[in-house]
């Protein structure tokens, strides 16, 4: 089952289009630092999330299925004096030599896992692979409604970013949803345009996503032989969830 893969777009190309997302990385780095233990991250991609908490002090390893994104993030590491063992596999299927404190996924990149048996077989892998009392921890958005609805084929502007050599990226959705299959496929036109709003690069992008709602995660993590779990809305306090807005599963080993 394990592949490697080149992501969707290019490690380059990635993080100017996440380049406005950091909301979570105070909460990610905080959580590693208390694990008290080495720490695993999967779908580590350019290291949005992995190099804060090398920096912070944690001992945190990363797992990705592209090559090219683990080649970025050593780049960026190598550029601050730092390292950390990165290694590409696939997380339906990775095999470490150590058991861990905590194995984090943030940023919905469970959701890349498109069938039930992807999905089991990932939460098997990371039950496997923690210490006893040892956490998963992972990030999704809940569904809603009325966004799901959005993904009728129609092409949206979800957003527009500043370019960092100048002027202004723009990024275009089209998505397509199957609600069996609990699928959306995501074509996405990305615009680099100059300071006088000329194009001056188009990149066109597709990438497919398996959403999940509360209580079949509920039945996956028990499937996958976890006993004890809990999921918090947000990246603050714990608090309930609320559907449309991230959500952050705990699912500790105990056996």
């Amino acid at each position: 089952m394990a592949t490697t893969t080149d992501y969707y777009c290019t490690p380059e190309l990635y993080e100017i289009i996440y380049s406005d997302f950091t909301a979570d990385i105070p909460f990610w780095v905080e959580i590693a630092k208390a694990a008290r233990g080495p720490v695993l991250e999967l779908c580590c991609g350019t290291g949005r999330v992995l190099i804060p908490c090398v920096e912070a002090g944690v001992a945190m390893e990363g797992l990705d299925a592209a090559s090219a994104m683990l080649d970025h993030c050593r780049a960026k590491l190598a550029r601050t004096g730092r390292t950390a063992e990165l290694t590409v596999s696939d997380m339906r299927d990775f095999t470490r030599p150590r058991r861990y404190a905590l194995i984090v996924i943030p940023f919905s990149s469970f959701y890349h896992n498109l069938t039930r048996a992807d999905q089991i077989a990932t939460l098997r892998r990371c039950r496997e692979h923690l210490a006893p009392g040892g956490r998963l921890m992972f990030q999704v958005f809940h569904p809603d409604l009325r966004k799901l609805l959005e993904n009728d084929g129609v092409p949206r502007l979800p957003k527009t970013i500043p370019h960092p050599e100048g002027g202004t990226v723009r990024v275009t959705d089209t998505g397509r949803a199957d609600f069996i299959e609990q699928r959306l496929r995501i074509q996405r036109e990305v615009e680099e345009l100059d300071p006088g709003g000329a194009v001056r690069a188009r990149h066109e992008l597709q990438f497919d996503f398996r959403y999940l709602w509360k209580p079949e995660t509920e039945l996956l993590l028990a499937a996958a032989g976890f006993t004890r779990f809990e999921v918090q809305g947000g990246f603050g306090a714990a608090r309930a969830p609320v559907a449309g807005e991230n959500l952050v599963w705990t699912a500790w080993q105990d056996s």
